[in-house]
This record gives C-alpha cells, sequence and structure tokens, in this order.
C-alpha cells in the first residue's frame, strides 16, 4: 500500500475518476437532449390534431380558425426573412 501514499499516484487516480465522470455526464446529456428533442410536435401535425377536435366537436370552426391563424403568424415570424435583425442574403435584391 506505499503505492497509494504517492503524490503523483493520487493526483493520476483523481484525474481517472474525474475524466470518468465527466465523460459519464456528457453521455447522459447528450441523450437527454436527444431525447427531449424529439418531443417537438411539428405545426402541421398539430394543426391536424385541432381539425380532427373540430371535427369531433370539441372545438367550434372559430375556435379552429384562431388557432389556425395563431400558428401561421408564429410560423411566419420566424422565418428568417421576417426577422428584425435579419440581413439580406446574399445575391438577393430587396
Amino acid at each position: 500500500m506505499d503505492v497509494l501514499s504517492d503524490p503523483a499516484v493520487k493526483a493520476g487516480l483523481a484525474l481517472l475518476i474525474l475524466i470518468i465522470v465527466s465523460a459519464a455526464a456528457f453521455f447522459l446529456v447528450a441523450r437527454l437532449r436527444d431525447y427531449t428533442n424529439g418531443d417537438r410536435d411539428s405545426t402541421s401535425s398539430g394543426l391536424l390534431n385541432f381539425e380532427e377536435m373540430r371535427l369531433k366537436g370539441d372545438i367550434s370552426e372559430e375556435e379552429f380558425r384562431t388557432i389556425q391563424a395563431a400558428s401561421r403568424g408564429t410560423d411566419e415570424a420566424d422565418a428568417p426573412e421576417n426577422r428584425p435583425d435579419a440581413e439580406t442574403a446574399p445575391g438577393r435584391n430587396d
């Protein structure tokens, strides 16, 4: 057990443990990000769900049109050319 009393060996073991813990944390974060990234629902499938609700009578035609207009507004606002800070793309003369 005289080997473990050497400061260089202790530092090496501490570094090895730190690397293993860091790799495990990186793996868990990457896996969690992949898992949560798949949870997003596209706008078109979301609208299909609302249309199905409208057909069943859960929401009215007016509510459906309001949701549809709001989703179109957010889609257009998210487009790069509609952002206030967006620059004109090279080759475009707007």
